[in-house]
C-alpha cells in the first residue's frame, strides 16, 4: 500500500503499548523522554520492538530532519507568527509595487492628455518601469500564496503544503493574476472602433489603463493584513476555539460595525476619485479632447448621487459603462449610508428604557386627570339633573365634557397599552422566563421540603400510636 515503510519504536510501558509517532508529538512527547522508557514497577522488564505500520497506517519516525511534526507547540507557533510576519512584509510589497505602476500609468496617460506622442522616448520608458513592476508584483502574489498554504498547512498539522491547496484557492490566484497582470505595454497599438459619432481607431492603452485601476483592491488586502483583528494572537485564539474565520470578510464586518463612517466615506472618496479620472481618460482617448476635471467631476457627482441632470452627459461608449458603474456604486454606497445612519438614529437600550418609562409616567398622568374630569362632569350632570332640570343646555354642556374626559381616558389606556407592548423584548422575554423557572424551582424545593416534614410527622405519629399500644396493653396486663 506504501511505497516506503519507516520504522517507529514502541515501548511497553505498565502494560499498554504507546505509540511513538505523531499523535504523541501533538502533546510534546519525544520517543527520547526519560519518564517513558522507566517501567511502571521496579520488577518491570522494558521491552522495545520495531512495528513498520500500525492500524494499516504507516508510521513516521521522529528522526527525520525537517519533519514538522517533531515541532513542539512552541515552536510550530514560533514558525507561524514568522509566516505571518513575512506575509505582512510580502503584501506592503505588492501594494507599494501596486501603487507605483497606477502612477507611472497615470503619468504616461497625462503626458498623452498634452500631446505626447505614444511612441515617444518618454512613453516607452515609463511602460518598460510599468511592465517590470508588474512582473515583479505578479511574483509577489503568487509568493504570497505560497506563504499562505504554508500557514494553512501548518495550521492543519499537514507536512506538505500542496495536501492544503483547494480549487478556491487556485482560482483566486488565477484571477487576481489575471487582474493585476493588466497593463499599458511598450509601444502603439490602435485598435479601431465604433463611437456614437463615427468610425474611429483608438489606442488599446485606454481600456488597459483604466482596467488597471482594478489593482486598487490591494489596499483593502494591506488594510486587512495590517488590522488589529489579524495580527492579535488572543483574538485569533478565540477565533478558533468559536469556528470562526478571522479572514477578510470578518475584518470588514467588524470596521462596518466599529467605524462605518469612516469607511464609507473613504469609499465615496476612492470611487468619485479614480471614476473621474477614468471618464476623463476616456473621453480623451476616445474623442481626442479632454475635458477639464471640474466638468468630470460635476458628472461623476450627479451620476454616482443618482440625480442626472442630463447637462453633462458622456459622448464615448467608454464613458457611458464608467457612468453605470458609478451608477452602481452610489446606489450601493447610500444604501449603506442610510442602513448605518438608521442605526445610529436608532435608541439605545437604556435609552429605551428611560424614555418608555417618561412615556408611561405622562400617559399615566393623562389618565388620572381624565378619570378626575369623568368624576367632575359625572357630578355636575347629577346636580343638574337633580336641582336644574329644566335647565337642558347646562345638562347638555356636562354631558358633552362626561364623554370627552371618557375618550381621554380610553386613549390614555390604549396610549399606555401600546408603550407596555413596546417595552416588551427578547431580553424581557428571557429575564420573565428566567424568574418563572426560579419561582418554579422554589416551589418544587417547598414541595419536596413539605413531603419530607410529612414523612417525619407520620412516622413521629406511627410512634407515639405504637406507644399508645404498648401503654394501653400494659394496663390491661395490671388489670
Amino acid at each position: 500500500m506504501f511505497r516506503k515503510t519507516y520504522t517507529a519504536s514502541l515501548s511497553y510501558y505498565g502494560g499498554l503499548y504507546k505509540k511513538l509517532s505523531r499523535s504523541l508529538r501533538r502533546f510534546n512527547l519525544h520517543p527520547d523522554d526519560e519518564n517513558l522508557k522507566t517501567p511502571l514497577f521496579k520488577d518491570e522488564l522494558l521491552e522495545e520492538f520495531e512495528m513498520k505500520s500500525y492500524g494499516g497506517v504507516e508510521l513516521i519516525p521522529a528522526s527525520i530532519p525537517g519533519n514538522g511534526h517533531s515541532q513542539t507547540l512552541g515552536q510550530r507557533l514560533e514558525r507561524r507568527c514568522q509566516l505571518i510576519k513575512m506575509r505582512r512584509i510580502v503584501i506592503d510589497v505588492v501594494c507599494g509595487l501596486a501603487l507605483l505602476g497606477i502612477v507611472l500609468m497615470v503619468i504616461e496617460t497625462e503626458f498623452y492628455v498634452f500631446q505626447t506622442d505614444k511612441s515617444g522616448t518618454v512613453s516607452f520608458a515609463i511602460k518598460i518601469g510599468i511592465s517590470v513592476s508588474t512582473l515583479v508584483l505578479l511574483v509577489g502574489i503568487c509568493y504570497h500564496y505560497y506563504i499562505d498554504l504554508k500557514i494553512k498547512a501548518l495550521d492543519s498539522g499537514v507536512r506538505d503544503w500542496n495536501h492544503v491547496v483547494t480549487n478556491t484557492a487556485v482560482f483566486c490566484l488565477l484571477g487576481e493574476i489575471l487582474v493585476c497582470s493588466v497593463h499599458p505595454f511598450p509601444g502603439d497599438l490602435d485598435i479601431k472602433y465604433t463611437s456614437p459619432i463615427g468610425h474611429n481607431k483608438v489606442s488599446i492603452d485606454a481600456i488597459l489603463s483604466i482596467f488597471m485601476m482594478c489593482r486598487l483592491y490591494l489596499i483593502a488586502k494591506l488594510a486587512v493584513v495590517h488590522s488589529r483583528l489579524l495580527t492579535d494572537t488572543s483574538i485569533n485564539s478565540i477565533g478558533a476555539l468559536s469556528k470562526i474565520k478571522i479572514n477578510t470578510l470578518f475584518v470588514f464586518k467588524a470596521v462596518m460595525t466599529d467605524t462605518p463612517a469612516q469607511l464609507l466615506v473613504a469609499v465615496m472618496l476612492t470611487t468619485f476619485v479614480v471614476n473621474t479620472w477614468a471618464m476623463r481618460t476616456c473621453e480623451s482617448y476616445y474623442l481626442g479632447t479632454a475635458d477639464s476635471y471640474i466638468e468630470v467631476m460635476w458628472l461623476i457627482a450627479t451620476t454616482f448621487l443618482t440625480v442626472g441632470y442630463g447637462d453633462k452627459i458622456p459622448q464615448s461608449y467608454c464613458g457611458r459603462y464608467i457612468s453605470i458603474c458609478t451608477a452602481l456604486m452610489g446606489v450601493v454606497t447610500l444604501a449603506l449610508m442610510v442602513a448605518v445612519l438608521a442605526q445610529k438614529l436608532e435608541q439605545t437600550r437604556s435609552e429605551k428604557y428611560v424614555f418608555n418609562m417618561m412615556s408611561r409616567i405622562q400617559v399615566e398622568k393623562r389618565r388620572k386627570t381624565a378619570a378626575a374630569n369623568v368624576i367632575k362632569a359625572l357630578i355636575h350632570l347629577w346636580m343638574v339633573r337633580k336641582y336644574s332640570s329644566g335647565d337642558k343646555s347646562l345638562a347638555r354642556r356636562y354631558s358633552d365634557q362626561l364623554k370627552t374626559a371618557l375618550r381621554q381616558l380610553r386613549i390614555a389606556k390604549r396610549e399606555k397599552a401600546h408603550i407596555d407592548d413596546f417595552n416588551v423584548g427578547i431580553i424581557e422575554v428571557s429575564e420573565t422566563v428566567n424568574r418563572i423557572h426560579d419561582r418554579v424551582d422554589k416551589f418544587e424545593f417547598m414541595y419536596e421540603r413539605s413531603n419530607s416534614d410529612r414523612n417525619a410527622i407520620e412516622s413521629r405519629l406511627a410512634s407515639v400510636e405504637s406507644k399508645l399500644d404498648e401503654i394501653r396493653t400494659l394496663l390491661s396486663i395490671a388489670r
